[in-house]
Order: structure tokens, then sequence, then C-alpha cells
């Protein structure tokens, strides 16, 4: 999967009425537990489908991890 060295803004509550921004490196796990996703990244269909097909593939591995109870790595 290819990764750029772009950072995707998140901002995360933070007490009552009050955030925090947090910084993640596109191709990396955001703090929603998905990937994080730069816009240039996101507009181009080759990365795009690169990190579509690497996530397809982590799925995959799962599965057959779980199908054998060995539990997600």
């Amino acid at each position: 999967m290819e990764r750029c060295e772009n950072e995707v803004e998140y901002y995360i509550e933070s007490g009552f009425m009050n955030y925090k921004e947090i910084l993640t490196k596109c191709g990396y796990t955001n703090p929603y537990g998905k990937i994080a996703i730069c816009n240039e990244c996101l507009n181009n269909r080759d990365k795009l489908k690169s990190i579509r097909n690497h996530e397809e593939n982590v799925k995959a591995d799962n599965d057959w991890l779980k199908s054998c109870n060995w539990g997600e790595m």
C-alpha cells in the first residue's frame, strides 16, 4: 500500500464543548479505527485502489485467522 507524507486532521471531543486537533499520517489508523486518507490520495484513483486492495487483504487474513481460532493479528 502506498503512503504519502501528508497529515489528516481530526477534531476529537475533549470535555464539554471542547475539541482537540489530532494529526494522523495518511495511510495510518485514524482515531476512529479506520484508515486515514488525505484529500490528495482520495482524489488519486491508483492510490485509492491500492488502499482498498490492502484493506481487503487484511480482512481476508483476519477472517482466515478467526476461522482457525487464532484471533486477529
